[in-house]
């Protein structure tokens, strides 16, 4: 049937439904719908210039706690009998007590309480601080203090710190720390209005020492800043001063208020030998964030417009761009209402989000400008339109809401800290349907809808005639087995082919991409190096020692070098030194570059074992791999065992990757003997392992089974240790695996509800898998993207799959409703299938392209995005271009099925094959496999049916 007699039958397709009457009403009432656009982006842009508070990281709700004091017996064996023991003992025996994990010195404790979820970490620490010093359950002579754990620069959870220092080299420390103190107090008498407090940190903590009963001054931390002036690069003693803050206060604000105060402090003639910088600050953090989220939204908006005028026209381009505009700005006013602020995550979201809220959009603009051709009054071109594409559009954003809704039920510290990306996706999806429906009509009306424009055909659209050509190329077999039902099963066969081969390949490539669910960024602005002392160093040596650390440092970074701090928190065990470097925009060299020269110049380094690294943008940074010999009979034996182990893992252990590739220790080497270390009260020693490649959520898991393959039970008690004494530590590793699991998990049942969704929207048990193919295409693009980039899958990769998702099967739902109308108005399913490609190609490839050409200057800009950017750009590509090729190809087998098989059939093979495949996927059965296997099942059921009839 030829088009316009396609579109006389679709006149008379039905009785209008609720959102076309709701779109066409506030078609007819364009001052007030103005009027609420103008409320809208005017809140928009006060929310993101005023009313939303830029903070760095959202708070999180933390279940820790610390404990540390001071026991001077100069014994760490006495201090981790009379304190760590006891107090590990008396915690775990109460009410929300997790873990305990405690560290003593030869004066000095440290004990670390994870709570269970739920608990109020503050009102319990201090309940047990009230508990224990009534107790007595500790010397008298000990100092004792539980603070719950705070997110922040210091261990207090400082949002910001200064580093205090003298010009001159005569100054000593103590007299450092009281020009500190003073120096505190002065700020923090200025009463800054975003500030809840400043004071210095003090390194000092006074103790009574048992033997004498006098009270005596002890250092037990120190710190270093480094900073580059004049072409040098040069480090002071300093003494931090810490700047607290609540939580969701403006960073950017916090940071200009306190730097005001400093500017007063430096010229402040009783601090002349003196000067305070700000070493730690979000505020720059959030400014670049800002500016990316900025720079993002504009090359989007630039993207819209040069791949709207090419493909559907310049007029719509300018819509889509004014209607991206204000799902932004509604989302920051929503941002507003929830209580959200802009941060590292809200921000994140929204720049993932502009790849999303385009497809809504162009979707209605190109489905106005094509009837605003065929229709004769802006009223009928609006009514039209939207009945064609507002069912596909709500099953289309209903299905991308879906996709974000796992997120919200991911657990633990992730869970809390994540919360706001689905939050801020969802909500921005949900606008860009409303605007879809409700603003886009009313734009169109001003700029699309005038006079003379409605029943006018534009004769000079670019790519009208290339995408009609393919639209006619790839139908073109189906149209030529038309009437042949063998000709039909040769064009299926073959479409089942390429389609089944492409995601066979992406499974083959897949198994050669690394896992890692927070991989290190292949550039930062930061290094952090980790400094850990030989046994028995007191804190003289630890300074020395740094001193010659932070020398060689500055010598190598050089004029990439910005500044470096300890942030007050570098003692006798270990120090980290955080150095920021200039933007990775700014430099020739990356961060992991610069680390792996820095490390080249400790090899032989003595005093200390020194490693840098690049610190990690998108997450935590890849941990030490800790195996615990527990020594509750014979230390001894335990340091044995451990020696043993350690030595193992660096020379002899196998750590062979799923794909045969054989993964390398960097180095295995057993704790500070000189330090007691308790878990849950007992004691052990502990084997840091680390790793010469940095995907360490696989490299973890492979060290655990060699330890657990080579030191079997027997092997153990050979070295007089109960079976059990091996345990492990992986830290917040594992409980990001067991929180990356809850999504795995959450996504059978994500497409179960997706499943159910689609069928009561398109009233059929078939075509929402039909459907469903378009997640299974887009696989072999994210495997060959992140294998040809290097990239791990991980979080990221998992949260741009998430909308990928949304993505992809938005485009098998536009050509679906699309041929099920085409059914409806009388025409053959060949045919149905041949408009619904040549009537949706335009808007599917606009939305594609838009989407993947604004991420790509994201993507090459910045590492951070590169994991993200990656899998929605392969992955999008490569579903595109099957849903064209193939997916008209499978409508044709789906529908054929529908007109044969019963549904009572249809159910028994779709959960027939559904356990088959999943016994079969168990099995490592290919998917080739699998697909032959449901169609036997499909074959056998329909066999059994014949011979029931006969029988």
């Amino acid at each position: 049937m030829a088009n316009k007699d396609l579109r006389r039958v679709y006149k008379n397709d039905g009785q209008d439904s609720l959102l076309p009457r709701l779109s066409l009403r506030v078609f007819r009432r364009p001052r007030r719908t103005a009027l609420i656009w103008l409320l809208v982006v005017a809140v928009g842009v006060l929310s993101y210039t005023t009313l939303l508070k830029r903070e760095g990281f959202p708070p999180v709700s933390t279940p820790f706690a610390i404990s540390t004091g001071s026991y001077l017996v100069n014994d760490p064996a006495k201090v981790d009998n009379d304190i760590s023991k006891p107090l590990s003992g008396y915690l775990l025996k109460q009410h929300g007590v997790k873990t305990v994990i405690a560290q003593s010195y030869g004066n000095f404790y440290n004990v670390i309480i994870n709570y269970d979820s739920g608990i109020n970490a503050d009102a319990r620490s201090t309940e047990l601080q009230e508990q224990i010093q009534n107790s007595h359950l500790l010397p008298s002579n000990a100092t004792f203090k539980i603070d719950p754990y705070k997110f922040g620069f210091t261990s207090r959870g400082d949002k910001m710190v200064v580093a205090f220092y003298s010009t001159k080299n005569s100054v000593s420390t103590e007299q450092l720390v009281a020009k500190a103190k003073a120096a505190g107090k002065l700020l923090n008498d200025k009463h800054l209005p975003l500030s809840t407090g400043i004071s210095a940190i003090d390194p000092f903590e006074q103790a009574t020492a048992p033997v004498t009963g006098q009270t005596v001054l002890n250092q037990k931390t120190f710190d270093r800043y480094g900073v580059r002036k004049a072409g040098d690069n040069t480090f002071y003693s300093s003494v931090v001063i810490g700047v607290g803050a609540h939580d969701g206060t403006d960073n950017i604000k916090l940071n200009d208020q306190v730097q005001g105060a400093l500017d007063e402090l430096n010229r402040d003639p009783r601090f002349a030998d003196y000067h305070a910088e700000i070493s730690g600050s979000f505020a720059p953090q959030i400014k670049e964030q800002l500016n990316t989220l900025q720079k993002a939204l504009l090359e989007g908006l630039v993207s819209v417009l040069i791949i709207g005028s090419l493909i559907i026209a310049i007029r719509a381009s300018f819509i889509t761009v004014l209607s991206m505009l204000t799902v932004i700005s509604a989302a920051l006013v929503m941002l507003l209402i929830f209580g959200y602020t802009l941060n590292t995550i809200t921000l994140f979201a929204l720049i993932l989000g502009l790849s999303l809220i385009v497809d809504d959009t162009i979707i209605m603009v190109e489905a106005l400008d094509a009837q605003r051709q065929r229709q004769k009054t802006p009223d009928r071109t609006v009514e039209v339109a939207t009945r064609k594409v507002s069912r596909a559009m709500v099953a289309a954003t209903s299905t991308a809401v879906l996709s974000f809704a796992p997120l919200l039920f991911v657990t633990g510290i992730l869970g809390g800290f994540i919360r706001a990306i689905p939050v801020t996706i969802i909500t921005s999806l949900v606008v860009s349907l409303l605007v879809a429906l409700f603003f886009i009509p009313t734009f169109a009306r001003y700029i699309m809808l005038g006079k003379n424009r409605v029943g006018q055909a534009d004769h000079h659209e670019l790519a009208a005639g290339f995408e009609a050509a393919i639209a006619r190329g790839v139908s073109a077999p189906m149209l030529w087995a038309k009437g042949s039902l063998k000709k039909l099963v040769l064009v299926g066969l073959a479409a089942l082919i390429i389609g089944f081969g492409f995601i066979g390949a992406g499974g083959a490539i897949f198994k050669k991409v690394t896992f890692n669910i927070f991989p290190p960024s292949k550039d930062s602005d930061q290094l952090m190096t980790m400094v850990t002392f030989p046994p028995n160093t007191d804190i003289k040596q630890a300074q020395a020692t740094t001193d010659r650390v932070d020398k060689i440092i500055g010598d190598t970074v050089g004029s990439n070098f910005k500044l470096a701090s300890y942030y007050g928190i570098a003692d006798i065990q270990s120090a980290t030194l955080i150095t920021q470097l200039k933007g990775f925009n700014e430099r020739a060299i990356t961060a992991p570059q610069i680390a792996k020269q820095v490390n080249a110049k400790f090899v032989g380094f003595t005093g200390a074992k020194v490693e840098t690294e690049a610190q990690s943008v998108a997450g935590p940074p890849a941990g030490v791999f800790v195996v615990q010999v527990r020594a509750e009979t014979d230390r001894q034996d335990a340091v044995r065992l451990a020696n043993d182990i350690a030595r193992y893992m660096k020379a002899q252990a196998i750590l062979k990757r799923p794909d045969g590739r054989i993964a390398k220790v960097k180095d295995a080497t057993i704790g500070n003997e000189s330090i007691y270390n308790r878990t849950d009260s007992k004691l052990f020693i502990p084997v840091n392992v680390t790793f010469v490649d940095s995907d360490t959520s696989t490299l973890t898991t492979l060290a655990k089974k060699a330890v657990q393959d080579h030191y079997t039970a027997k092997r153990i008690e050979s070295f007089g240790l109960n079976k059990n004494a091996v345990q492990f530590d992986t830290g917040q590793e594992q409980e990001n695996q067991d929180s990356f699991k809850t999504l795995a998990l959450a996504f059978p049942l994500l497409l179960l509800a997706i499943y159910l969704l689609l069928s009561i929207q398109f009233r059929s048990l078939a075509q929402p898998l039909l459907i469903f193919m378009a997640i299974p295409f887009s696989f072999f693009g994210i495997s060959l993207g992140l294998y040809l980039t290097d990239n791990a899958f991980s979080f990221f990769t998992m949260l741009g799959f998430f909308a990928l998702i949304g993505l992809s099967i938005k485009n098998t739902i536009l050509l679906t409703d699309y041929a099920n109308q085409a059914r409806r108005a009388g025409l053959g399913t060949i045919d149905s299938a041949h408009e619904a490609l040549a009537e949706r190609f335009r808007p599917l490839v606009a939305t594609s392209l838009t989407a993947v050409f604004s991420l790509i200057p994201l993507t090459l800009s910045d590492p951070f995005w590169q994991g993200l950017g990656v899998t929605l750009i392969f992955g999008l590509l490569s579903s595109t271009f099957l849903v064209i090729t193939v997916f008209p190809y499978y409508y044709l087998g789906v529908e054929y099925l529908r007109l044969r098989v019963s549904r009572k059939a249809g159910l028994f093979w779709l959960f027939a094959t559904i356990i088959l495949s999943v016994v079969l996927i168990q099995a490592g059965v290919s998917p080739a496999v699998i697909l032959l296997v449901a169609i036997g099942v499909m074959l056998l059921e329909k066999g059994f049916g014949r011979l029931r009839r006969r029988v």
